[in-house]
């Protein structure tokens, strides 16, 4: 006897939901957006201000090739904060192709630290989780 497609039809949302680390996630994650007409090699550190040292610089959290029209995401690169306490000052230093940036980004809750990589540059902000 074969299955129906009705018997199919929870398994994509599963799949889905299963990808989304938003949904359960108290860190913070990273997406890298690549918004320029060819793949990119990323290099991206997200790192708390206060636990930044330049003399033992931290290890990358990605490292890749981003194709265009992409965007790739990295869990649990920062912590947040809790309900009612100040934003974490977070650093993030992304180097790609000619471009290279290092920014300081308030994490005030749980979300996304989205990185654009366009035609002209770099754009870095912090995306709170709804």
């Amino acid at each position: 006897m074969a299955l129906s497609r009705r018997s199919f039809l929870p398994l994509p949302v599963a799949v889905a939901l299963a990808g989304c680390t938003s949904l359960t996630n108290d860190a913070v994650e990273l997406a890298i957006e690549n918004r320029s007409g060819g793949a990119r090699d990323v290099t991206a550190t997200v790192t708390p201000v206060a636990e930044y040292d330049g003399s033992d610089p931290p290890a990358p959290d990605f490292e890749g090739t981003v194709p265009p029209g992409s965007r790739q995401l990295v869990p649990d690169v920062a912590p947040s904060p809790d309900a009612g306490e100040a934003p974490i000052p977070t650093r993030v230093h992304i180097v790609t192709g000619p471009y290279e940036d290092a920014q300081r980004v308030d994490v005030t809750g749980t979300g996304t630290i989205d990185v654009r990589i366009t035609r002209n540059g770099l754009e870095m902000f912090f995306a709170a989780q709804d």
